[in-house]
């Protein structure tokens, strides 16, 4: 029985468990560590905020309240340095300490950040927190050129939130089109095209060589010799489990920190979920899946049977006025049907891939009013019988 549980990590994943745990029954004594000073927020409005489509208020996931009433011990911006995995005994940076009955390891990933000469100076940064917030902000006032670097969801929205303060936007991405994980060539262009109408310039196929600069950043030197004035440089290339910490704990550590199906970790009475755990040798960098691991987690922790099992999740563009969204897996090969529509006049592209008679993937660019059926089909895997010609128009099924 665990009686005494320790969160390590205090991001959404954490706050999921917690409060899922809670509202479950969970009679134990719950901890929460992290390493930010803020208590549990929504990380992914970060971008709404920073373009000022959201405001800070509405950022916290739980209120101060909620802690108090389910009696959860909550310390923030002290992070754990030490594991003692046998033991469970965990060490904080300021010397606390205490061994529980049961760990969950919720510290997310860190911000990649690309080896090249200048890439410590000041003015460059990512974008993952609060701080990384307050920090633009402030350049907003006093700078005038940013250059992002990373054509994928997170660098789009962090170009646009920066556009919205007023500076000058340069997006570099590597890839020849925008979004390439998610979109077509179609699609990707109409959404090239839509924020250089907003101000923002594109440049794609490119690749960063070095930061310029001495006392801070003031360039981008590319691979082709091109240089970008800029200075703010915000990286958005990727994120990698955050889970150095932990190297020494007796876990299992590839990229992430292995679970199973109930998120069990190689240690007994340690588990782990969220963007550093890996499980069957893939890390999750979006929302939906961490849900899905909390889920099963609660229910392992309350001894209850659940097993985790990935599925396919949607991926949507945070950028007022432009509807993107995403699902499943737009490959296609000759057994399958590619159902195009397209309107550029009026920005409009929707694309469905059937196999089957089930939805395997659909893409839409500048009306996502069905989306939320089209996930579900695909999520689920129904067939679409009779349905599969008017699916297009018509995402409910009879």
């Amino acid at each position: 029985m665990i009686n005494s549980l320790a969160i390590i990590g205090t991001g959404m994943a954490g706050a999921r468990l917690a409060e899922s745990l809670v509202a479950e029954g969970y009679q134990g004594a719950i901890t929460m560590i992290g390493e930010e000073r803020v208590n549990p927020y929504n990380r992914i409005q970060l971008s709404s905020v920073l373009a000022g489509d959201k405001t800070l208020d509405g950022l916290p996931l739980l209120s101060e309240d909620w802690y108090r009433t389910h009696q959860i011990k909550l310390l923030s911006g002290d992070p754990v340095v030490t594991l003692d995995g046998a033991n469970r005994n965990i060490t904080t940076a300021s010397g606390w300490q205490q061994q529980f009955d049961g760990i969950v390891i919720a510290t997310g990933s860190r911000p990649f950040i690309p080896s090249i000469p200048g890439n410590n100076l000041p003015g460059v940064m990512a974008f993952r927190t609060l701080d990384d917030i307050a920090i633009m902000q402030s350049f907003a006032e006093q700078g005038s050129r940013a250059l992002v670097v990373g054509g994928g969801l997170l660098g789009l929205e962090a170009a646009y939130g920066l556009n919205q303060l007023g500076l000058d936007v340069t997006v570099i991405h590597n890839s020849d089109t925008l979004m390439n994980r998610q979109l077509d060539a179609r699609a990707a262009n109409m959404l090239k095209d839509s924020l250089e109408g907003r101000g923002i310039s594109i440049l794609t196929g490119a690749r960063s060589a070095a930061v310029t600069g001495i006392a801070k950043a003031t360039g981008l030197q590319l691979e082709d010799g091109q240089w970008l004035e800029g200075e703010l440089i915000v990286f958005a290339t990727g994120i990698s489990p955050n889970v150095d910490v932990f190297a020494d704990s007796g876990l299992q550590i590839n990229r992430g920190i292995v679970v199973d199906n109930q998120m069990r970790t190689a240690l007994p009475a340690v588990f782990a979920l969220g963007e550093c755990a890996e499980h069957n040798g893939i890390t999750v960098g979006i929302v939906a899946p961490i849900w899905d691991q909390a889920t099963v987690l609660t229910e392992t922790l309350l001894g209850r049977p659940a097993s985790y099992h990935p599925r396919e999740h949607s991926t949507q563009l945070k950028v007022s006025g432009i509807d993107v969204f995403s699902a499943g897996n737009l490959k296609t090969d000759a057994d399958s049907r590619d159902i195009v529509i397209s309107d550029p006049l009026a920005g409009v592209y929707r694309r469905l891939v059937i196999r089957d008679n089930r939805l395997q993937a659909a893409l839409l660019f500048g009306d996502k009013s069905q989306c939320s059926q089209y996930e579900a089909l695909i999520g689920s895997g129904q067939l679409l019988g009779a349905n599969e010609n008017r699916l297009m128009f018509d995402a409910a099924l009879t």
